[in-house]
């Protein structure tokens, strides 16, 4: 149903064209109706309409002034004017203003209605206009996301030659040339449970990605459930600065105390073959986001100096359990990932200071500590008995022959790593059925045209990032390729079971343009839904 509204001074005209006209058998309902520009105004704001039908001449605001206030603040609407003046004048500021209809009067109920109906038609086509470019920017959006990882990952452990750098750089539309560059890595954060879905989070990632999008000199990658890294552009360090600052106070303003935040700042390099370390410096500081540390950005320069207040925690003297920070331990084991444990372990023991880790004693109390830590997680977890207890029995043989401080490093690793190993599968077990709730959300809804990730994360209460991943690993298909599986999958129930029109059949499987339904079906297909209808390949 198109919302319709009407200004027209001369009231025996306003009520003819209100009543003459079926307009809600037509598909149109009036949604208000006014005599003049200036009562109308607020009215058309409030009520946002899809077409407004107006007079020219009238008291107080005139149509035309009404046209050119409603085209700042409604520039989708369409306009239609009704009038008794053919000045070229008036039709000359009726097309600079785009309006989409000059009528003039007398005008039949009938040529009246054919215009509406004009302008229903150009609706409908921005729409599905608008449904197509969304649809296809989600999937470019997917499948690009995924290759800017594979790129920024490769740049980060050159594996890329500078020849192989310049040829994605293309591929993917990134113009990296600058003199230096620096990464920055950071992420929102709100919730215990970090997976867990944040409209918060989510609004402030759509507001960030649509700011840094006018930034040619800020490169944004997508990390998944760590969040995100920035890449710097600039002609010298003090540009670096400067935009470091400016990209620093950016989303703190977007986190508006509404979310949390933590960022790790890298050194300034001069090629960009040197990224690798910009990262590993932004990474150091970036792992101390698990030491209680939150809505910070920390510079590699700031590392020493934290890692300096986590050593004055400790009393060395003591040396019980007590001044152990299990907490750090079991956030770490909630939230860390395979990648983060060298830089954990290192910030974790030097917290402790040398005196306390050069003594055995002091080593074979941390030991115990995160025995006891991992074990009691392992059971939260509701890990099989077995699985548990042999854990702890290789625990036990490894703990009996850490007679070095580097032995107990690479013990603290070791188990860590089988820590997390074990988590992982277990929330990969945990999330299955969360993925198949999601999925059948998927084939309840498949009709719905703005059917997205993120919607379908929201159903099942999981951060989008995470939930992309999750699905991934569990399916082996990105979100839209699964989508687009199973409406093609009813697409083709419907060309072998219905006299529907391919039109028709595009619109129940969730597209609203028939040739971009016409187009994905052949990508996907191999021929087109006509030539699939007619091969009589639904008798096979």
């Amino acid at each position: 149903m198109y919302k319709v509204f009407l200004v027209e001074d001369e009231i025996t005209i306003r009520e003819g064209i209100k009543n003459k006209i079926r307009w809600e058998d037509e598909g149109f309902k009036i949604v208000g109706d006014e005599s003049d520009g200036e009562l109308a105004y607020p009215l058309i704001i409030k009520e946002q309409p899809d077409i407004l039908i107006t007079d020219i001449r009238m008291p107080f605001m005139d149509g035309l002034e009404l046209c050119k206030l409603l085209r700042k603040d409604m520039p989708q609407l369409k306009i239609i004017i009704v009038s008794g003046y053919s000045d070229f004048g008036y039709a000359q500021q009726a097309i600079d203003i785009g309006v989409n209809e000059y009528l003039l009067k007398p005008i039949t109920s009938t040529k009246l209605l054919a215009a509406v109906k004009n302008a229903a038609s150009a609706i409908e086509k921005e729409r599905r206009e608008k449904q197509i470019l969304e649809q296809y920017q989600q999937l470019v959006y997917e499948k690009q996301g995924e290759k800017r990882k594979e790129f920024f990952n490769a740049l980060i452990s050159k594996k890329m030659s500078l020849s192989q750098i310049v040829e994605q750089e293309k591929e993917l539309g990134i113009n990296m040339v600058a003199s230096v560059f620096c990464i920055i890595l950071f992420q929102f954060r709100m919730h215990e449970d970090m997976y867990e879905y944040s409209n918060e989070i989510v609004q402030c990632e759509i507001k960030m990605m649509d700011i840094l999008g006018k930034y040619s000199n800020v490169k944004v990658f997508e990390r998944d459930i760590d969040g995100w890294a920035f890449i710097l552009l600039g002609e010298d360090e003090k540009q670096i600065r400067d935009l470091t600052d400016e990209l620093c106070n950016l989303l703190i303003r977007i986190c508006d105390n509404k979310v949390h935040y933590f960022g790790g700042i890298g050194r300034p390099v001069h090629r960009i073959r040197d990224l690798q370390q910009s990262y590993r410096d932004a990474n150091s500081a970036f792992s101390l986001r698990y030491f209680d540390i939150t809505d910070q950005f920390l510079s590699y320069n700031d590392v020493r100096d934290i890692k300096a207040q986590i050593v004055n925690r400790v009393n060395v003297s003591e040396m019980n359990l007590e001044n152990l920070d299990r907490k750090l331990l079991e956030d770490f084991l909630k939230r860390g990932t395979v990648n983060d444990i060298d830089e954990f372990v290192d910030s974790y023991f030097d917290g402790f200071g040398t005196k306390a880790m050069n003594s055995a004693l002091f080593r074979q109390y941390i030991i115990m500590d995160v025995y006891s830590v991992i074990t009691k997680f392992l059971k939260s977890l509701n890990c099989p008995k077995e699985k548990t207890d042999g854990f702890i029995k290789s625990m036990n043989i490894a703990s009996e022959q850490l007679y070095r401080l580097s032995d107990c490093s690479k013990f603290y690793r070791t188990i860590l790593k089988k820590a997390i190993d074990i988590r992982n599968k277990s929330s990969l077990k945990r999330y299955a059925g969360l993925i198949e709730q999601a999925k059948e959300y998927m084939h309840q809804n498949y009709a719905m045209s703005d059917l997205s990730l993120d919607k379908v994360a929201s159903t099942v209460n999981v951060s989008p990032n995470y939930f992309s991943t999750l699905f991934n690993q569990e399916t082996g298909m990105t979100f839209i390729e699964y989508l687009t599986n199973i409406r093609m999958e009813k697409a083709k129930d419907y060309l072998r079971c219905s006299a529907n029109k391919i039109t028709e059949i595009g619109y129940l499987v969730g597209y609203q343009d028939s040739h971009y339904f016409s187009y994905i079906f052949k990508k996907t297909q191999n021929c087109t839904p006509s030539e699939y209808r007619l091969s009589g390949k639904g008798e096979e």
